[in-house]
């Protein structure tokens, strides 16, 4: 996933390049990301790559498991065979599933966040006051989102390999939409 982000120095100018975006009709179908600057005790915190991957892992791996083995019990409950294959079988079958599964969530999650260097670049940005749209559209899209952007007033314009997503303590607020 590539976005498009605009870095601008005041949130008005954020929010004359959200106007502008939804007036040219990106507003409504793609991934917008507004990261605005708030005024509590800490800066808001981006997600880097990787962080969700072993929450995913292992998600995936439960359901790859049930995936496989419930059919393969059925199975083996009617096929006619020795009673002691029908337990190495059922014993064994499943983690080919988790194993399977584990991997398709890991590689899911993996692209999820930002890089490091990129994050801790946009964490500064934000403590300095700074507001950040990312623009999440296809190729052929990105010439009319980066007018628009320069446009309303951004000082730097970038393409980024990832998704903006914010990293919250449980139970607070930031200033923050994604539509």
């Amino acid at each position: 996933m590539t976005a498009v982000v605009g870095i601008f120095e005041h949130r008005t100018a954020a929010v004359a390049a959200e106007q502008l975006l939804e007036e040219a009709g990106f507003g409504d179908r793609t991934g917008v990301t507004y990261v605005l600057p708030d005024d509590g005790p800490a800066p808001p915190r981006l997600k880097r790559r990787g962080e969700s991957m072993l929450r995913a892992a292992i998600k995936w791996g439960i359901w790859g498991s049930l995936i496989i083995e419930v059919p393969s019990l059925i199975a083996l409950l009617v096929y006619p065979m020795d009673i002691n294959i029908k337990i190495l079988l059922a014993a064994t079958v499943w983690k080919f599933g988790a194993a399977f599964g584990s991997w398709i969530g890991a590689m899911s999650a993996g692209e999820e966040g930002l890089d490091d260097e990129h994050a801790a670049e946009y964490e500064a940005l934000l403590a300095a006051g700074y507001a950040l749209i990312a623009v999440d559209v296809r190729a052929r899209h990105r010439p009319g989102i980066r007018g628009a952007l320069l446009e309303s007033g951004a000082l730097s314009l970038r393409d980024v390999r990832g998704s903006f997503v914010l990293k919250q303590p449980p139970g607070t607020k930031r200033a923050a939409v994604s539509s």
